[in-house]
């Protein structure tokens, strides 16, 4: 037996806005994820987490009608996935890697979302930029048909027991016969592109460029030596890419955030590199860079240097570094150490970032 209408738009008024809150709060525990700050992101998701556990218990057991049962599900599936995350905080005990979990059910409740995000316009305006999320027009292009374009998310053989494919984010108004700004960004070690998509897809949705989000061959980048097992498949990708989609070949971004930032600098500083621009957080300029002379192509090359001064896995102290080399190199560098932040990604540093990558991606553009 299905519940009645009423049920059902009571309980998914009353659901909605308590689990869209429930995962903006999350954000701002993933930007302040630190070791020893555990017991206070636990104090500051409790309430968040008890207020959407008390409509989610009723809401649960409501029964959606055929015709929208995949709706309810999805809605059901965010809110398990983000309850799932705020009880890796509130539980975490101290166990850093048990946080870091948790951040990883944020990333699944998103995705569980997004393909309802056309359906209820608070969804919609949960994956804009806070600026685009009264634009009318912006809105209202989502829901435009589009009958045979790829657009959307497009995932590549990346479901999260693979490595080595991607998933690729067109914005849905994109117009994809004109030539678009390509982001790619790269995860941290031991992550995956499908996770890390959602660090970058409201930016890309917002602004209206091509997002890529590989994953590794293995269990992180090749920054262990030869042979690269990933440049040459992500080369591969963005020709791929190219020959379906139009890509602006003046604006090529390679970012990334660990690992993924450690790897953008060893991949972007190559002779031929297609990146017309890097930007590496939270990693570390590699020493092969300088020992087999590949800093050399440092010189003129813009790149946003962005590391946190708490970070408690690569200490600024080696972003520090980095700069001077870079400098000395010749590199078009623009360093962002961010005060108090952790070894975590710095997601309010991406306006400024696309400011500085492409003027024309600005919001007020």
């Amino acid at each position: 037996m299905t519940s009645n209408d009423e049920d059902l738009m009571q309980g998914i008024s009353e659901m909605t806005p308590r689990l869209l809150t429930a995962m903006e709060a999350f954000e701002q525990v993933q930007r302040n994820m630190h070791p020893t700050r555990l017991d206070q992101l636990a104090d500051f998701i409790r309430p968040f987490d008890e207020e959407l556990r008390a409509a989610f218990e009723p809401f649960d057991q409501l029964v959606f009608p055929e015709h929208i049962a995949k709706f309810g599900e999805h809605i059901k599936g965010a809110a398990t996935y983000s309850l799932r995350a705020s009880d890796g905080i509130l539980n975490a005990g101290g166990d850093t890697m048990a946080a870091m979990k948790a951040m990883r059910a944020q990333c699944r409740a998103q995705e569980m979302l997004y393909p309802v995000a056309s359906v209820l316009t608070p969804i919609s305006q949960y994956f804009l930029e806070l600026p685009k999320r009264d634009n009318k027009a912006l809105l209202e292009s989502f829901l435009e048909e589009r009958e045979g374009q790829r657009v959307g998310i497009l995932n590549a053989a990346n479901d999260r027991d693979a490595r080595g494919g991607f998933n690729l984010y067109v914005p849905e108004y994109l117009d994809t016969s004109k030539p678009t700004p390509l982001v790619i960004a790269l995860h941290g070690g031991t992550g995956h592109g499908s996770d890390f998509m959602w660090a970058w897809l409201r930016e890309a949705r917002s602004r209206g460029f091509l997002l890529m989000a590989p994953t590794s061959q293995d269990d992180t980048w090749s920054l262990m030596g030869d042979p690269d097992k990933d440049l040459p498949v992500l080369l591969h990708t963005i020709e791929f890419i190219a020959e379906n989609f139009a890509v602006d070949r003046e604006h090529l971004l390679l970012t990334g955030m660990s690992d993924g930032g450690t790897y953008t600098l060893l991949a972007g500083l190559r002779e031929e590199s297609p990146f017309t621009h890097l930007a590496p957080f939270s990693g570390v300029l590699h020493p092969e860079i300088s020992m087999n002379g590949n800093i050399k192509h440092a010189k003129d090359r813009p790149i946003y240097l962005v590391h946190g001064t708490h970070d408690w896995m690569f200490p600024i102290e080696t972003a520090y570094m980095a700069q001077q080399e870079l400098e000395a190199a010749g590199a078009n560098l623009t360093f962002r150490p961010i005060e108090g932040l952790s070894h975590t990604y710095a997601r309010n540093e991406n306006d400024a970032l696309l400011h500085w990558f492409n003027p024309a991606l600005a919001l007020d553009a």
